[in-house]
């Protein structure tokens, strides 16, 4: 054999390597999942957590329209600490929720004009030193009859798909504020005993 006849031997094993492994698509199948896998079940985490968090304020709003159709009506008007309403607050709420980290406000006032803003993550006296929503719980002395009545709720909410997070996390350490607000007023219920009204 000829040098030239050994080098074109030795130069066209791998040009036929390469051929054949163009032409084999047995695997095709398994690199294309490998690399839009990842950013897939990245899309479904995210949709299942964004599902769930709107799921949570749905859930804790109608616990807080609860519970204030109540005071409205009268029937809550011996609760008078924030404690008992947190705790009246933790009997309906069966899931989702760390209840003790539910921060709870309660404001009154004659007018629905001259009622106090809910307290919102944007406003830097209602953060800690770290960064986490931690504004001063509120609760009045009493709840009268006709007096407009503002009962707020709020959760920090965590967010695990991060990528996601900046879109409604607000800046509080990367969880979502989950921030409920109801409003009512008073009926003319009887007042309770021993009360000031």
């Amino acid at each position: 054999m000829t040098s030239k006849f050994k080098r074109f031997i030795s130069m066209s094993q791998p040009l036929k390597v390469v051929k054949r492994f163009n032409k084999d698509e047995e695997g095709a199948t398994a690199v294309e999942f490998a690399i839009i896998g990842g950013p897939f079940f990245l899309l479904i985490f995210a949709i299942i957590e964004t599902s769930l968090l709107f799921f949570a304020n749905q859930y804790l709003e109608t616990v807080v329209d609860d519970i204030a159709r109540l005071y409205r009506t009268g029937q809550l008007a011996n609760i008078s600490t924030k404690e008992d309403l947190k705790k009246e607050l933790c009997n309906r709420i069966v899931a989702l929720f760390d209840c003790d980290e539910i921060i709870t406000h309660v404001d009154i006032s004659p007018k629905f004009s001259t009622l106090p803003p809910p307290p919102i993550s944007s406003n830097t006296a209602n953060l800690d030193s770290t960064g986490k929503y931690a504004p001063s719980e509120r609760f009045p002395p009493e709840i009268c009859p006709g007096q407009v009545l503002q009962f707020t709720a709020s959760y920090e909410w965590p967010i695990y798909a991060n990528y996601s997070a900046p879109l409604v996390s607000d800046g509080l350490n990367d969880n979502a504020l989950i921030n409920v607000t109801a409003v009512v007023k008073t009926e003319d219920f009887p007042k309770p005993a021993g009360s000031t009204c």
